[in-house]
């Protein structure tokens, strides 16, 4: 389907991952975008992509772009929040400069049919239905547009900022371990990421972005061996969202709806998976004219996302130490013991009425790292051993590892506990509860 006088579906704004993300999903879709991107560049850096991220990675088809990008994959991520306390957090990351993280993804959306375009400066949006552009005195008419142009948030102002943290970048040799670390000082904190060939340290702070580089004592917390440190460039590092992320048929993602402090390591992350979002909320307008349900789904969505990463940042102030995933270990017998609730849902594509778990910060759940949260209630509606469950999970295309992280993140939220009242477990020759509860 083609829009109204244009060969165009939906506009997009950006050229980095999100505006990628959402038009690799459009097209998916049947949609047909049109990427707009000025000519400032991307700055180079390093991220730290954690593994949770991944399935998001895999849901687009992308799961090449990280090999493209030379992404390098990494065990354990280094906390020295607390000098005197260094912990090493389990799990690994993907290590990747975001700028060909970028370029890759971009590749691809064109690959997939996406056109991209590139200009001095973005014209303004007008109208809602359809929106439209003045393209060199011609006006271009789309169902939707996206608003991908990460803090400057082009289409999607005002905004609302929360702190003045800055963050010079610098570029070192590689260091011994490219493994990440992130060290905190009196007046801000840093971090230091790897790959084979170079290292991305950054010094954050509201007036410490003074370009200089670490000096020794900094180094040495980082980790740094080497003195041979340049200085790449300065960006915000501080939360902002748009007040209004969607608007007359104009949809903020990735960072122009909302930036997250860095030390939550969540950017990319959400500039995925917001773009998943947005393409889905475009879908229900082509498919559903005049569904509010897509639109409160979108609006819920960024609401509890901000609420949640701001409430963290006020945790790891009051702990002078960042949130930490507790390692928790399951009780021997264990029973679901999540609220459910019924709410808006994203599924394929589509947004429809179903069940999802209330989490004990009232934000609803239904899949973690692609596995349906509802398969844990069904397998322990009554008491069932841990192992039995960890078995079932990992017969279920799950790793041991990753149906270990599974089940220590229902403990941490509360979906599995221990029975209120311990009794012996009948179990089958296969080891399978046989309480009458479970199916």
């Amino acid at each position: 389907m083609q829009s109204r006088g244009t060969e165009f579906d939906v506009l997009i704004g950006g050229a980095g991952i999100a505006a990628a993300s959402a038009a690799i999903r459009l097209c998916a879709l049947g949609f047909r975008p049109l990427v707009l991107a000025t000519r400032s560049r991307i700055l180079p850096g390093l991220e730290a992509i954690p593994e949770a991220a991944l399935p998001l990675f895999e849901d687009l088809g992308i799961g090449h772009i990280l090999r493209q990008a030379k992404g390098l994959l990494v065990e354990g991520f280094e906390n020295h929040w607390r000098a005197n306390e260094p912990t090493l957090r389990p799990g690994r990351w993907i290590h990747v400069d975001r700028a060909l993280l970028a370029k890759a993804a971009i590749r691809h959306a064109l690959e997939q049919g996406a056109v991209l375009r590139v200009c001095e400066s973005l014209p303004k949006l007008a109208g809602s239905n359809p929106v439209y552009i003045n393209d060199r005195g011609k006006r271009l008419s789309f169902e939707a547009a996206i608003d991908a142009t990460g803090r400057s948030a082009v289409w999607s102002r005002p905004i609302q900022r929360c702190g003045r943290q800055l963050a010079d970048i610098f570029r070192s040799p590689p260091q011994s371990s490219p493994r990440g670390r992130v060290v905190r000082f009196s007046q801000g904190w840093a971090y230091q990421i790897g790959l084979k060939h170079s290292t991305t340290v950054a010094m954050l702070g509201e007036h410490g972005a003074n370009r200089h580089p670490p000096d020794a004592p900094a180094r040495e917390a980082l980790g740094l061996v080497s003195k041979q440190i340049e200085y790449v460039g300065r960006r915000p590092a501080f939360p902002q969202w748009s007040e209004h992320p969607i608007w007359n048929k104009r949809i903020a993602i990735g960072d122009a709806a909302f930036a997250y402090d860095p030390l939550a390591g969540q950017g990319i992350r959400f500039a995925l998976s917001s773009a998943i979002a947005a393409a889905t909320v475009v879908n229900a307008w082509r498919h559903s004219p005049g569904e509010a349900a897509a639109e409160r789904f979108y609006i819920d969505y960024l609401t509890q996302s901000r609420c949640q990463h701001l409430k963290s940042l006020d945790q790891i102030r009051l702990a002078e130490q960042p949130a930490q995933p507790a390692i928790n270990q399951p009780p021997e017998v264990v029973i679901f013991s999540g609220q459910i609730i019924k709410t808006d849902l994203h599924v394929d594509s589509r947004i429809v009425s179903g069940l999802a778990i209330l989490l004990p910060d009232g934000l609803p759940v239904r899949w973690v790292g692609g596995v349906d949260l509802l398969r844990i209630r069904d397998l322990a509606r009554g008491p069932l051993r841990s192992s039995d469950l960890m078995r079932r999970l990992v017969s279920t295309d799950l790793t041991p590892m990753q149906a270990a992280a599974l089940l220590g993140w229902c403990v941490r939220h509360g979906l599995i506990s221990a029975p209120a009242v311990d009794g012996p477990l009948a179990e089958t020759a296969g080891g399978a509860p046989t309480s009458p509860n479970v199916p």
